[in-house]
């Protein structure tokens, strides 16, 4: 998630944050990261030994789809503590819809898959 680019003494040593998804609001996204992170410090959270290969780990994966990342906003008291109930169902009903458009349209993978088919 965190790429750190360093030697001892290094004036252009830095971190780079890998997670981002390029379409998401980088305000909300960045927020989001700020709050996990003093979370973290606050309640002296450790974090997981680095690893190289990302799928050779215990933690936990982070949501594949934009509907489970809903879910985990969703029951997530400590965000809708810290950016208020009100948005998040607001932030909720936005992409479930967005969602919802998503399903109710056909894919190319769809028309290739299953066009002869039928």
């Amino acid at each position: 998630m965190l790429r750190v680019i360093s030697n001892a003494n290094d004036p252009a040593t830095r971190i780079e944050n890998r997670v981002g998804e390029p379409a998401a609001n980088p305000y909300l996204y960045l927020a989001s990261q700020i709050f996990s992170g003093l979370d973290g410090l606050n309640n002296n959270l450790k974090p997981i030994v680095p690893v190289d290969a990302p799928y050779d780990t215990d933690a936990d994966p982070l949501p594949v789809s934009l509907e489970e990342a809903l879910v985990c906003i969703e029951n997530s008291d400590y965000f809708r503590n810290k950016m208020g109930s009100q948005f998040i169902d607001y932030l909720l009903k936005i992409k479930k819809a967005e969602v919802a458009r998503f399903l109710a349209s056909v894919t190319d993978w769809e028309h290739t898959e299953y066009f002869e088919i039928f």
